[in-house]
């Protein structure tokens, strides 16, 4: 395109940055042109458009609108017809296009809108050999290794149970758990843990082997119920942070860089790679921060940090961002504010885990002050 055609997409990019555009830039624009900002600015639909005109090639857009152009262009822009015999420029062929792109991908409001359920019984294993199992069966036995049976039990446990004598080094099987869902641990030690959504936990098949029963909790939040054995201490080693104990209940949680360490019962020590270490009582939570290298601890209530394991969802005084972070995991939905005030709305209450999405959107349509919309797997947030 040259600097001409060029000018609606300059106008377009310093509207969706909130800035006043050019006057030098206005004059340049043709009468069409002027509508369809407008009727983007109406339809609130500015970002889309920018995002839309940084990918789009005006040869590809061209060739994929051409067939049916003429009958989009008189349902959108009727003036652009009259103009269209004697100036069929690329830049409002492109521009008809982008419109009609818009309007045909507009978000489907939530009571209207059909939602795809959500499979939250998802994983796969890595086994020690680089194998991937996907975990779909129902008692499904996958492998005997290192005297230890490796079960999938009801497309919810993967269960460990030793069998014969832990000789040898460790051998580590690796559990993926996708956006989406979660999945249930049983350690050969006794150990559960209950692995939430967007997780990865590196773990030994024969955990007794060592002097130490070690995991590592490479990505994402997991809640642990330790078995007891004061001769093999069990260290969780989450990005940065390691945390030591003999037996007891507590959740570790990696989704930000901020890492967090929450215990409900027994004592646990959490240490910091750079040696800081510091010794958790139930009701208090260990922060870590991964930029700073810095780690306290606090007094909390443990149950919204919690909850999660026990298939629900606890905020209290949250906003709504990181209401939507936990549902956008838990549901497998993107999610996109369309305005940054939004995010600063705060909520509290508890929420069934296991409900449908739409009918928590709905409880918080009508607390909130807020509209939903969707699109595809992509929920769309907007003030009443």
């Amino acid at each position: 395109m040259n600097a001409i055609e060029n000018t609606w997409i300059k106008v377009i990019r310093q509207l969706n940055n909130n800035e006043l555009p050019d006057q030098y830039l206005l004059d340049q624009l043709t009468i069409e042109e002027k509508e369809l900002i407008e009727a983007l600015q109406t339809d609130k639909m500015m970002a889309q458009a920018t995002a839309l005109v940084n990918k789009l090639d005006e040869n590809i857009a061209w060739n994929k609108l051409q067939p049916n152009l003429g009958s989009k262009k008189v349902k959108l822009m009727p003036n652009l017809l009259r103009y269209a015999a004697a100036i069929l420029l690329p830049i409002l062929i492109l521009a008809g296009g982008v419109f009609y792109y818009l309007k045909n991908n507009e978000p489907v409001v939530l009571n209207l809108a059909k939602l795809e359920p959500t499979n939250h019984n998802r994983a796969t294993l890595v086994l020690s050999d680089g194998r991937s199992v996907e975990l779909s069966g129902v008692n499904q036995k996958l492998a005997e290794v290192a005297g230890t049976s490796i079960t999938n039990k009801d497309k919810t446990l993967l269960s460990y149970k030793q069998n014969g004598v832990n000789d040898g080094a460790q051998v580590f099987n690796k559990l993926i758990i996708p956006r989406g869902a979660e999945y249930k641990l049983a350690l050969a030690d006794g150990t559960t843990v209950m692995i939430n959504s967007a997780s990865v936990l590196r773990f030994p098949v024969n955990i007794n082997a060592a002097n130490s029963r070690d995991v590592y909790l490479e990505k994402g939040e997991a809640y642990f119920q330790v078995a007891k054995n004061p001769s093999k201490p069990f260290i969780v080693h989450a990005n940065g942070m390691d945390v030591k104990v003999l037996g007891t209940t507590f959740n570790v949680n990696t989704y930000t860089k901020t890492i967090r360490t929450t215990l409900v019962e027994g004592k646990v020590e959490a240490k910091s790679a750079n040696n800081q270490s510091i010794i958790l009582a139930p009701n208090q939570q260990a922060v870590f921060n991964a930029q700073t290298n810095a780690l306290s601890k606090a007094d909390v209530d443990v149950l919204p940090y919690v909850a999660w394991a026990n298939g629900k969802i606890v905020f209290e005084e949250a906003t709504l961002d990181e209401v939507m972070a936990q549902l956008s995991l838990w549901y497998d939905y993107d999610v996109d504010f369309q305005a940054e005030k939004i995010k600063k709305i705060h909520f509290s209450g508890e929420i069934e885990r296991y409900s449908d999405i739409k009918v928590i959107l709905n409880i918080i349509e009508q607390t909130g002050g807020v509209r939903f919309s969707i699109k595809n797997r992509r929920i769309y947030v907007d003030q009443r």
